[in-house]
């Protein structure tokens, strides 16, 4: 076996630790450097990944959303259908109170005043307009309370306020009938315009 001289073996230990030396720089500056980067590029990715999914998602459910967005408007048509339009209100009123009325022989309905519309009503807040009518009519008691518990079951978003209840008298009336006031408040429908 050779021997190595001490100038040859200090040589060949400062080439070896050169190499060392050389390969951690290496590591350090090129690899470790890359592989940094890769992990910045992966969490990007993988954040990508995460937006593109929850966006998927949104996609998908679009028809859904659809469907639920026309299913509202169509609930919302039905109810706009029952409130008062924006324009001849007070034929309205009496077109749609008269037909309610007459299958009830014990009230009468003898008065409609001009609707007063306002911006605000019973809702604070509410996108439409209120008209408050001013009806007069005469009734049985048990009749006209059956009449506005029906007219405000029937038709949810209408109000009875300020009713008044006066007894019927004079020369030829039935002493069984009375007179009744009330104002009957109702959302007004925007009219369509284009």
């Amino acid at each position: 076996m050779n021997k190595l001289s001490k100038t040859q073996r200090d040589q060949l230990l400062g080439i070896v630790i050169g190499t060392i030396g050389l390969m951690a720089a290496l590591w350090y500056l090129g690899v470790n450097a890359k592989q940094e980067q890769l992990s910045k590029t992966e969490r990007k990715t993988a954040e990508v990944r995460d937006t593109l999914k929850r966006a998927d998602d949104k996609i998908r459910r679009a028809q859904e959303v659809a469907d639920q967005l026309q299913a509202h408007q169509a609930v919302l048509d039905r109810r706009e259908a029952i409130l008062a339009p924006d324009r001849d209100a007070y034929a309205w009123v009496i077109n749609t109170i008269n037909p309610f009325i007459l299958p009830r022989k014990g009230v009468n309905i003898s008065h409609y005043s001009q609707p007063e519309v306002s911006e605000s009503g019973i809702i604070p807040a509410f996108p439409y307009k209120w008209a408050t009518f001013h009806l007069e009519g005469t009734g049985f008691y048990y009749e006209f309370g059956r009449f506005f518990a029906d007219l405000e079951n029937d038709f949810p978003f209408y109000r009875v306020q300020n009713l008044a209840i006066s007894a019927n008298v004079g020369a030829g009336t039935d002493p069984d009938r009375l007179n009744f006031t009330f104002d009957l408040v109702v959302p007004v429908k925007p009219s369509e315009t284009k």
